[in-house]
Parts: C-alpha cells; sequence; structure tokens
C-alpha cells in the first residue's frame, strides 16, 4: 500500500511555526474579547454553571445536616427505620441495576 502525502513535515520552516503560533495568539485574543492573551488566561463561566454549581452546593449542605440529624437519631436510640420500605428498595435497586446491567432471566 503507498500513501502519498503532499505536505512534508520534515521540512516545516521555521516562519511557518511562527506563523502558527501568531495565527494561536490572534484567536486567543478574539475569544479573550480584546485581552491580549498571550500573556493571560481566562475562563467564562456561563450563568447556567454556576447555577449548577450552588445547586451542588446546596446539596452537600443538605446532605450533611440529613447525615447529622440520623447521627444524632441513630446515637439516642431513636432511630426506628420500616424494615419493609428498605427491603423495598434494597430489592427495587438490584433489580434495577440488573436490567441497566442487561441481566435477565
Amino acid at each position: 500500500m503507498k500513501i502519498e502525502n503532499g505536505t512534508s513535515l520534515g521540512s516545516a520552516s521555521a516562519t511557518g511555526a511562527a506563523g502558527v503560533a501568531g495565527a494561536d495568539a490572534a484567536g486567543r485574543r478574539e475569544a479573550g474579547r480584546g485581552v491580549d492573551s498571550a500573556n493571560s488566561d481566562s475562563a467564562e463561566i456561563s450563568g447556567l454553571a454556576g447555577k449548577i454549581s450552588q445547586a451542588l452546593n446546596q446539596d452537600s449542605a443538605n446532605r450533611a445536616a440529613t447525615v447529622q440529624q440520623l447521627s444524632a437519631a441513630v446515637a439516642k436510640g431513636q432511630y426506628n427505620p420500616d424494615s419493609a420500605a428498605v427491603s423495598r428498595g434494597i430489592v427495587g435497586e438490584a433489580l434495577t441495576n440488573s436490567a441497566a446491567a442487561g441481566g435477565g432471566s
């Protein structure tokens, strides 16, 4: 099999490489909206990403509070979960995971 390549990678000139670097820097300046990005990097996070981050932080705080409440209830001997609900949850989760993994009878 013969492969013909019209470009020669071994003969890249220094001016060609500088031209590519110049184009890259120009693109970064344009992406940075007028800021010369050759000496600095910047990133913009959309409003949606900020809201997602806030929701995740709030969820973590809620989970921590719930764990603390459950821990206190267990320590006082006041935690009495519904055993039927727990068993239904365990079996349901196992069936869901089995079906998702392609396992079946």
